[in-house]
C-alpha cells in the first residue's frame, strides 16, 4: 500500500593512546529551553535540527542566537518527534513521529512532504542527498526505502526485531542498519540485497557509515564495538576501552575516515583512532543548570578536521563547541 501523503498539514576507566589535548570550548547555546529529544548536526556544522515538546522542530544555524525556522507535522498540534537526519549535502532534513514522517527544504523552510505509514511504528529515519531516497526503520524490525519524487517503494524484512540505528551513504544506495536481533546489516537499497551482515552478541545501539563508502562502524550494548572496512567488510579495528556495558548515543566518521567521533548518553564525548581503535581524547557535556536532570545524553556530534572543532547537540537543551587538535595523535 502507498503512503498516504497529507498535502495540507504543516506550516571508569579508558584506554589512552598518545597525548589526550584538552578541547577548549569556544561557544555554548540553549537551542532548546526544556531539553532536546532528537537532533542531528549537518556534516560541515553549519547547523543542526532539533526537536522538542513544546516547539516542534528547530533549525539552527551555526552560533545563532534565534532558530531561523520553526516546523511542525500538523497546524493544530506539536507531534512528538522520534527522530530527525540532515541529508548529506545539507539540502533537506526530515522527521518521524511514530505513524508520519516530513521533509524540508533547508535553504528555503519549505515543506516538500507529509506522509503516513499505514502499519508498524517509525524507530528511526534517514536520509539521502536532495531527498532522493527516506529510509524508515520500524519496531518490527522492517526497513522501507521510499523516492519521495516517484513514490517508488522497498520494502526490506533482513531483520526480525525492531531499528535501533540507521545510516545511509549520500547517494541513497547503500543503508547500514542495527536491530534488537543482534545484527548490523548493510544492504542495496535498489535491490534489497544484503550486501554485508555482521552479528554481534547484543542488541545492536550505534551504527555509522563513512561518507566515501571506506569504513562501517557498528556498535552493540554488550561493549563491542567494531570498525569494518569497505567494500570487503573485514575487521579494520575493535574500540579500546575498560567500561562495562558502554552505550554510544552517537557516532560519526570524520571526513578523512582518521577518525570517529562518539557521544554516550552518560555526556561523554570521545574521539577514536579508527586505524587502532585507540581512545585519543574524551570530555563531557555540561548539563542544565542545578544539574536537574543529573545526565545527558550526547544526540548527535560532528568532528570538522579542516576547522578542528567539534560540534555537539545533548538532550539537555545546548549546543555546544570545542577547539581541539588531535593530528599529533594521529599515527
Amino acid at each position: 500500500m502507498p503512503f498516504l501523503k497529507l498535502c495540507g498539514a504543516f506550516t571508569l576507566l579508558v584506554v589512552v593512546a598518545g597525548c589526550q589535548p584538552s578541547p577548549e570550548k569556544v561557544n555554548k547555546t540553549i537551542h532548546a529551553e526544556n531539553g532536546t529529544f532528537a537532533a542531528d548536526i549537518a556534516d560541515d556544522g553549519s547547523f543542526s535540527l532539533v526537536s522538542t515538546d513544546e516547539t516542534g522542530l528547530l533549525l539552527w544555524p551555526r552560533h545563532a542566537t534565534n532558530a531561523k525556522y520553526q516546523w511542525q507535522h500538523n497546524e493544530s498540534e506539536v507531534s512528538q518527534i522520534i527522530d530527525v537526519d540532515i541529508s548529506a549535502d545539507g539540502a533537506v532534513a526530515v522527521a518521524a513521529s511514530r505513524k508520519e514522517f516530513s521533509m524540508w527544504d533547508i535553504n528555503s523552510g519549505e515543506n516538500l512532504g507529509f506522509w503516513k505509514i499505514d502499519s508498524g511504528g517509525i524507530q528511526k529515519l534517514v536520509v539521502s542527498k536532495k531527498g532522493g531516497t527516506v529510509v524508515l526503520g520500524k519496531r518490527d524490525g522492517t526497513q522501507v526505502a521510499f523516492n519521495p519524487a516517484s513514490g517508488r517503494r522497498i520494502e526490506f524484512y533482513g531483520h526480525t526485531e525492531s531499528i535501533n540505528a540507521l545510516d545511509i551513504s549520500p547517494n541513497g544506495f547503500y543503508v547500514l542498519s542495527g536491530s534488537n536481533d543482534h545484527s548490523a546489516i548493510l544492504w542495496d537499497t535498489r535491490s534489497g540485497q544484503i550486501v554485508h551482515r555482521w552479528p554481534l552478541e547484543g542488541r545492536m545501539t550505534q551504527v555509522a557509515l563513512h561518507p566515501d563508502g571506506q569504513l562501517a562502524f557498528v556498535a552493540d550494548a554488550t561493549d563491542n564495538a567494531i570498525i569494518h572496512s569497505l567494500p570487503d567488510g573485514e575487521v579494520v579495528a575493535e574500540l579500546k576501552f575498560m567500561e562495562r556495558h558502554k552505550i554510544f548515543s552517537a557516532a560519526r566518521f570524520s571526513t578523512s575516515g582518521n577518525y570517529l567521533i562518539t557521544g554516550s548518553p552518560s555526556r561523554q564525548i570521545a574521539i577514536w583512532n579508527t586505524s587502532t581503535g585507540e581512545q585519543l581524547t574524551h570530555w563531557r557535556v555540561d548539563l542544565r543548570d542545578g544539574g536537574r536532570p543529573s545526565n545527558a545524553s550526547v544526540l548527535s556530534v560532528v568532528f570538522d578536521e579542516d576547522r578542528q572543532l567539534v560540534t555537539s547537540e545533548s538532550s539537555a537543551g545546548f549546543a555546544e563547541w570545542w577547539n581541539i587538535d588531535v593530528t599529533g595523535s594521529k599515527e
